[in-house]
């Protein structure tokens, strides 16, 4: 290798450690303009693609929720001192704490604290009580597995299927029916959401706002519902409000 090759070697050598060290830290510093939510400010800073992707992961997740539109940040959650500037004082003396509320079994709790129909609802379940008996010895579905942890979302069918199937297959002979069904229903309410917005964008609702009410109330009371796991309830109402919604729209056609 020629003085030249040697050269750029040691170049890029000294850039990389140079931009390390400075990422590192940009990392364990926030700025006082930042301290309104020093746990925002330090966390989306791009230097955590490399020393820890997983937590620039959780940000770009959070950046992009419905957690970050209603202004629910990580302290909500997680506690630790958003106030602070300091990284030590932020986190706490025992980082582990900001991990102990959103374990696995107490995550329906921590959700509950905002969604408290739907968690209500799901404490009545077989799957809440098999949870808080055997924990993670017998994991059972919870917000999670469903939604997701940041970034949450409506279940998609396939995953749903997945996620039903570790307990109710052929093997187990727990009710194997009910994966499918589950899915089935998912893209069922699926439907559902996608005519209630072609009707929208049509101007159709617009002319029955009164049947627009009413639809918002079954869609809510839907939602409540689906986290009993009760699926034959849900199959009904579903299936009650496809029907209602496919009449209106063909009346509503009609009379234009």
């Amino acid at each position: 290798m020629g003085f030249k090759g040697r050269f750029l070697n040691v170049y890029f050598f000294i850039t990389f450690i140079t931009f390390f060290f400075v990422a590192v830290y940009a990392l364990n510093t926030v700025s006082a303009e930042d301290v309104a939510n020093s746990c925002i400010a330090c966390h989306s800073k791009p230097g955590f693609r490399i020393t820890n992707k997983k937590i620039y992961n959780y940000f770009l997740d959070w950046e992009l929720s419905v957690h970050a539109r209603e202004g629910v940040t990580c302290a909500d959650c997680h506690r630790g001192n958003p106030d602070r500037t300091d990284k030590e004082e932020a986190h706490g003396k025992d980082i582990k704490q900001l991990l102990s509320p959103v374990e696995y079994e107490q995550i329906s709790l921590m959700c509950g604290r905002c969604h408290k129909a739907n968690a209500e609802n799901y404490k009545k379940t077989r799957h809440y009580k098999i949870l808080i008996k055997t924990g993670r010895l017998h994991p059972t579905p919870t917000c999670i597995n469903c939604h997701g942890s940041i970034n949450t979302s409506i279940p998609k069918p396939d995953t749903l299927t997945n996620i039903c199937s570790h307990c109710h297959n052929a093997v187990t002979e727990n009710h194997p029916e009910i994966p499918s069904l589950a899915s089935y229903l998912v893209e069922r309410l699926s439907f559902i959401n996608s005519y209630y917005s072609h009707l929208k964008s049509k101007g159709l609702l617009e002319k029955s706002p009164d049947f627009s009410k009413a639809v918002d109330n079954e869609l809510l009371g839907l939602a409540q519902l689906w986290h009993t796991l009760e699926l034959d309830k849900i199959q009904e109402k579903t299936l009650n409000i496809r029907s209602m919604m496919l009449k209106k729209g063909k009346e509503l056609r009609q009379a234009e």
